[in-house]
């Protein structure tokens, strides 16, 4: 604050960012906003994130983490908020006003800021950055990382007309018309969004897709987990499904899919990750008797560098319906490492014309595991086929992909 002729002038901080999960948590999420704001920072703007205490998805060696903290120039604030299970709907309910009512009570500290930018996990907190640009004129970016409440609608985890998808109605169309900027992670969202009458125009709609975090890991070709030499030296042809698991993933058509090769001794298929579907996943390999596959957990650092080294070729898919709701971001940490994509979705979306442009991938739609074992098939029979799609992925990526690339696209938003 300066004074100058008798008069108080506000000097306003350049950005906030409000996110739930930030550093140090590993969820993918996380680590993209925290590459965001430091990357922000680096492009001389003053940066503070607040964001949820972390909790869940944080590694062992952080003993005690501090509620305020500088990080490469980035200030981060942290709010507590309630840790109820996750998996149970209420509780999810809760963890979401809790934290919604926690970032609220940083209402007046967040005044201070030019240009605020807010996620749509969880969907509630977008309503604080809407009532700052009621009552202080704050602009604000919302970053839809998927389209909710419809995404719960399809399958099925709210009712039509309930009180959720009334409530979740009201804010969107409060923020989806009060933002300065809308950003999407696909042409197809932007086209889901418009369609659907969610925003009334085009103007303050942007498309900038997510990037893959840690391309540092993908440096060094020697794979060091031994669970994943020992999956290498065993076989010809290494399949993998990385990611979320979970209601909007199509996994049935992979599993039918891999049934078809449980006979085949030369390939073998990966399953990483977590979600609703995990436990399906693990039952319909044991009861099948499926031994050429196997279920980890989430991976990250160097066991997903790993576990992306020793793959020919990686999975990507989306429920049939789901397509405009969101973007599976898995795809571009295949593409940063050079593997050929199998993607299991509408052939209408970035990712499968991007496959289809680039030559580095193929689309099947949902349900066709004739097209699944053909694909598969593909690349097994034709290795040099595979390398030179390989080769094709990381020009995909460096294309459109990249970290600096899509930052440099939020800088200009900003700088407006």
């Amino acid at each position: 604050m300066l004074r100058y002729k008798n008069e108080v002038i506000n000097i306003k901080k350049d950005i906030g960012i409000l996110s739930q999960y930030f550093y140090p948590e590993h969820v993918s999420t996380a680590t993209l906003i925290t590459e965001l704001a430091i990357g922000l920072k680096k492009r001389d703007l003053d940066v503070t994130v607040i964001c949820g205490y972390p909790q869940e998805f944080v590694s062992d060696d952080y003993n005690e983490i501090p509620q305020n903290e500088i990080l490469e120039g980035v200030t981060i604030k942290r709010v507590k908020y309630t840790t109820f299970n996750n998996k149970s709907k209420l509780g999810r309910i809760f963890n979401f006003f809790s934290l919604f009512i926690s970032m609220l009570t940083k209402f007046f500290y967040l005044r201070k800021f030019k240009r605020i930018i807010v996620y749509s996990n969880p969907p509630i907190l977008p309503l604080i950055t809407y009532l700052l640009k009621k009552f202080y004129g704050t602009e604000f970016i919302f970053v839809a990382f998927d389209i909710y409440p419809d995404n719960a609608l399809k399958i099925k985890s709210i009712k039509v007309n309930g009180l959720i998808h009334k409530v979740m109605n009201f804010i969107n169309r409060r923020v989806y018309s009060n933002a300065s900027t809308i950003v999407l992670l696909g042409n197809e969202m932007k086209d889901y969004v418009l369609n659907h009458k969610i925003a009334i125009s085009s103007k303050n709609l942007q498309v900038i897709p997510n990037w893959f975090s840690n391309e540092k890991i993908l440096q060094s070709p020697l794979v060091v987990n031994d669970e994943f030499k020992k999956i290498q030296e065993n076989n010809k042809f290494v399949v993998l499904y990385s990611g979320n698991m979970g209601p909007v993933q199509d996994m049935e058509t992979i599993l039918q899919g891999v049934l078809s090769f449980k006979n085949h001794k030369d390939i073998f298929f990966i399953f990483s990750g977590h979600g609703s579907k995990v436990e399906y996943v693990k039952s319909f390999l044991k009861n099948n008797k499926i031994n050429n596959a196997r279920v980890f957990g989430f991976l990250h650092g160097q066991d997903y560098a790993d576990a992306l080294s020793i793959s020919n070729v990686c999975l990507v898919s989306l429920e049939k319906g789901i397509e405009g709701l969101g973007v599976p971001s898995k795809t571009y940490g295949y593409l940063a490492a050079g593997k050929p994509v199998i993607s299991i979705m509408d052939p209408n979306t970035d990712i499968s014309k991007d496959l289809d442009e680039f030559k580095c991938g193929m689309n099947i739609v949902q349900g066709d595991l004739e097209g699944f074992e053909n694909a598969i098939n593909k690349y097994y029979l034709n290795l040099a086929l595979m390398e030179g799609e390989s080769s094709n992925a990381r020009k995909l990526y460096d294309a459109k992909y990249i970290r600096d690339l899509n930052i440099d696209k939020y800088y200009k938003l900003i700088k407006l």
